[in-house]
């Protein structure tokens, strides 16, 4: 039997097929033969307005159509989905962070008539109410209310995401709280994206692989488990989360059905400016068996006290076998703890590129800070020199691209001698796939005098042993942009 042609289809059957590929096969179907593409021509306009104002979507962004509304809100956004419902399918990128930040400032218009009526279908036919157990009516109320009050509705902003069948990155609002209601709607979301999706009509949010969740103070990363269990899923960027103590402890090794697995699709996942303890960093990486890559900035928080050897060697523990790329720093390492456990990293077996603060070094010689602290400077040298902290002892063989980072203090200058000591002789065998080194030498403020100095020496004398020792100008993590590939300008040849 022949194929049938396209454009041998009855104009009148074309016509109505070419509405329906709106948005997610349009543009290849206008690409098709000249035939179909004459018909596509009074839907291109419509397209690309479509696609300009909502493929990548934030609250508060300028329209680049002055006749589009001012969205500030995810009850506005329902609003304007009621009225177009083919804005939602158009959302690509949905940048929800700052939902109900604008609405402070300025209260949103009030609603007519008639868009309440389409508001309210739209609660009133959802099938994810109905699976869940709620009341359209009850739940469109405390929505409604919310907007009145001109603040942040965490109804509005879980009913949403019902409607998002089309989202790849998902960045979840500032001020999420789950309540009883929404924790019931959100589970019916995870539920239905999680199961076999269809090609024509995918669920809301199966389809999302990329999760970013951001507050400007710290909050529970326990926020992020039902995210983390879509299906999709491979990075995961958070800023600012706290997860220590029993509570979140438990929170995060027995989340219930159906956020059980979540992780297993991982294979990126950056913390900033966090607080995660050894319980909670094990608990969470526990189903992430397709990690490949880790970064993690500590962010000191009191009264709770962090060892940065039991973090490394938590995360050593469950995902040493398959970690590929790993950063951990802290803007401080505390020093006044007897708790604090040595740093090693030999048990990571394919790590390729790893990121450490230099200071870890002194944090091996933790038994010698007392003597070190009263001594002069000769004296501190001779005692350095016989502290076991190479770099051989700290670095995985399998690593190709160290970055260490350093303030480029005097000290810092008697670590990196200390560190390096031998390295010639010794990097055959202890690190024999090294190839690059990126060391900071900050120049705001300038690195003291004997750091540059000795920086100058490292390049000399690791060239010597084949590897190539590169100076950056920084004293933060090559791999503190949250969202951004981990060793941002190191070029990996592998």
């Amino acid at each position: 039997m022949a194929k049938l042609a396209l454009d041998s289809l009855p104009t009148e059957i074309l016509d109505m097929i070419i509405p329906d590929t709106l948005p997610e096969g349009f543009e290849s179907l206008a690409l098709t033969c000249k035939t179909v593409y004459g018909l596509c021509l009074p839907f291109i306009e419509h397209h690309k307005h479509f696609k300009s104002e909502f493929e990548t979507f934030k609250y508060g962004k300028t329209r680049k159509d002055p006749s589009s509304p001012f969205i500030k809100t995810a009850f506005d956004l329902i609003g304007h989905v009621a009225k177009e419902p083919l804005a939602a399918r158009y959302i690509r990128v949905a940048d929800f962070i700052d939902d109900g930040l604008f609405s402070r400032e300025e209260p949103s218009h009030h609603v007519p008539d008639v868009d309440r009526d389409r508001i309210t279908s739209l609660f009133a036919s959802s099938p994810y109410l109905v699976e869940a157990g709620l009341d359209w009516r009850e739940y469109y109320a405390l929505s409604e209310k919310d907007q009145q009050f001109f603040r942040y509705s965490q109804h509005a902003a879980t009913f949403l995401l019902t409607l998002l069948p089309n989202v790849k990155n998902f960045s979840m609002p500032r001020f999420w709280k789950s309540t009883d209601k929404t924790e019931k709607l959100l589970r019916v979301v995870i539920q239905k994206a999680r199961q076999s999706p269809s090609l024509a009509s995918p669920p809301s949010l199966a389809q999302v692989t990329r999760l970013q969740s951001y507050s400007e103070r710290q909050s529970e990363l326990t926020k992020a488990i039902p995210f983390l269990a879509l299906p999709l899923v491979r990075s995961y960027c958070d800023f600012c989360s706290v997860a220590v103590g029993e509570t979140s402890s438990a929170a995060l090794s027995f989340p219930m059905i159906p956020y059980h697995l979540y992780g297993e699709t991982l294979r990126v996942a950056h913390f900033g400016s966090s607080f995660i303890n050894e319980e909670s960093i094990i608990a969470f990486l526990k189903h992430t068996t397709r990690l490949r890559t880790l970064t993690y900035s500590h962010r000191h928080s009191n009264p709770y006290k962090w060892d940065i050897g039991k973090f490394v060697a938590a995360v050593e523990r469950e995902v040493g076998s398959h970690l590929e790329e790993f950063s951990v720093s802290a803007s401080k390492l505390q020093r006044d703890t007897s708790t604090v456990g040595c740093v090693s990293m030999r048990g990571f077996h394919h790590l390729r590129k790893l990121e450490f603060p230099l200071s870890i070094v002194m944090h091996n010689m933790k038994n010698d800070l007392a003597q070190l602290a009263n001594s002069n400077e000769r004296s501190m040298d001779s005692k350095l020199g016989q502290s076991k902290v190479l770099i051989g002892d700290l670095v995985p063989p399998s690593v190709s691209h160290l970055v260490l980072t350093s303030s480029g203090t005097n000290y810092d200058a008697y670590l990196l001698e200390v560190m390096f000591r031998d390295f010639a002789a010794t990097k055959s065998h202890q690190l024999p796939a090294l190839r690059e080194i990126y060391l900071s030498c900050p120049e705001s403020p300038s690195a003291d005098k004997k750091y540059k100095t000795e920086c100058a020496k490292l390049v000399a004398e690791t060239g010597a042993a084949g590897v190539l020792l590169k100076t950056w100008p920084y004293s933060t993590p090559m791999a503190k942009s949250i969202g951004q590939n981990v060793f941002s300008g190191v070029r990996d040849t592998h």
